[in-house]
């Protein structure tokens, strides 16, 4: 049976974007990226391969223009989308239907794992919702870019990655074949940074299309705040998860504690550390000064930004490998004028120049970075001038618009040439920012 392109349809292509879970409060950079897409009129549609699980959303989510639809979280959660799903590509594309359900059987006995399955009905259920689109552009080279390879397998879809952190650095991904294919087969690969631009580059060993665009903020949104903090207040956020470096913020705070500095912190997010953070904060007998607030909208978490003196947050490499590059909460911060203490990690400097921009201090070094936190709250004049020259760096940098068009541009010329082969002899890191 032949395998018929499916029809042009009288509406513009769409981008499809395949993400793990849409909305997601700690992802905002996603939906600063989706909003700034709209505004720029790129048409999209939103395939979110998990439900929202969490109760809060941002403000912002709610100006989201873009259909959604969220593909089985579990085969049997959803028989008959799943079944309609293998239909239609059993139908439309059968000998690569067959190919695509040998390879999910034999990964799944292969592994004991039904993921490998999954990701073949939801790749199916996605293909069903094909019509109209124009290229597939998938958040993370894990799941998602997964899920999009499949329909590039069975369809010949163009498909797209942006990578991130954990995806690209936990648990040396590089030596999986799979991810490798992932990214040498995708038109162009995204990432956040040049640092991370050449990580992928040599993990790739000379394949791939890479281009490196920054996650950026709108400025609107994080006007630079009208007077300085009279609080003594050092605010932390970001999701309870070792790469953080939580554990060492509140290690810090019990030495500013004991040389009787006046301050107080606030930890904002949630994560699996959230009890043994706990835990600390009380053994460490700094239970008056540092308290965990949770989870937060970004409506709500910009008036901490306005009421803080100090921002930190001292990130550390997890001992997997995880580890962050750009923070966006220590861009918004910036962008606020609130002057950011953290960790010199690679990378960092394409955000942060030691005592210009933000203060540095060796990861896991806490008597550095308790003193750091103790120099800054008593220098009225560096945390002007830091929070100053701050601003100016996500402004000339980290502006929404201006980044989101990078993107903007690839994904319409990926739109625009869908015969282009999508594997790359060389590698090319593209010097886009």
């Amino acid at each position: 049976m032949s395998e018929p392109d499916l029809k042009p349809s009288a509406e513009p292509a769409r981008v499809g974007y395949v993400l793990k879970m849409f909305p997601r409060l700690s992802e905002t950079f996603i939906l600063n990226e989706v909003l700034e897409l709209e505004q720029q009129g790129v048409p999209i549609h939103i395939f979110s391969l998990k439900r929202p699980s969490e109760a809060a959303f941002h403000t912002q989510t709610k100006l989201i223009r873009s259909p959604i639809t969220y593909l089985p979280e579990k085969i049997h959660s959803a028989p008959l989308q799943v079944l309609r799903g293998q239909l239609h590509v059993w139908l439309t594309y059968r000998r690569a239907w067959g190919r695509a359900l040998r390879n999910a059987w034999r990964a799944v006995r292969a592994s004991a794992d039904l993921d490998a399955g999954l990701a073949f009905c939801q790749a199916c259920c996605l293909i069903r919702e094909l019509r109209g689109m124009g290229h597939l552009h998938a958040h993370y080279a894990n799941v998602p870019a997964k899920v999009a390879l499949i329909v590039h397998r069975i369809t010949g879809q163009s498909y797209s990655i942006t990578t991130h952190a954990k995806d690209i650095f936990q648990n040396n991904p590089f030596a999986s074949p799979k991810l490798q294919e992932r990214m040498v087969r995708a038109r162009f690969v995204i990432a956040n940074s040049r640092f991370s631009a050449n990580r992928i580059h040599t993990g790739l060993a000379g394949q791939g299309e890479i281009h490196a665009v920054y996650n950026g903020l709108d400025l609107g949104a994080f006007p630079v705040r009208k007077s300085p903090p009279l609080e003594r207040l050092i605010l932390s956020v970001g999701r309870l998860v070792e790469k953080k470096g939580f554990s060492d913020l509140i290690a810090a705070c019990r030495l500013l504690k004991q040389r009787k500095v006046k301050f107080t912190c606030e930890l904002v997010g949630t994560g699996i550390l959230s009890q043994t953070l706990k835990e600390q904060i009380r053994n460490c007998g700094v239970g008056d000064r540092v308290k965990m607030i949770g989870p937060l909208t970004q409506e709500v978490l910009r008036r901490h930004y306005e009421r803080a003196m100090v921002f930190a947050l001292p990130c550390i490499e997890a001992t997997d490998g995880d580890r962050d590059i750009l923070p966006n909460v220590v861009k918004e911060a910036m962008a606020v004028g609130v002057p950011v203490v953290t960790t010199r990690l690679d990378g960092i400097e394409e955000l942060i120049e030691d005592g210009v921009s933000g203060l540095l201090v060796t990861p896991g070094n806490v008597p550095a970075l308790a003193a750091k936190l103790e120099f800054l709250l008593s220098d009225f004049k560096l945390r002007q001038k830091l929070a100053t020259q701050g601003r100016k760096v996500i402004e000339e940098r980290f502006d929404r618009r201006s980044n989101v068009a990078q993107l903007k541009m690839l994904l319409v010329a990926a739109m625009q040439n869908p015969a282009v082969d999508a594997i790359h002899s060389t590698a090319t890191v593209a010097p886009s920012l």
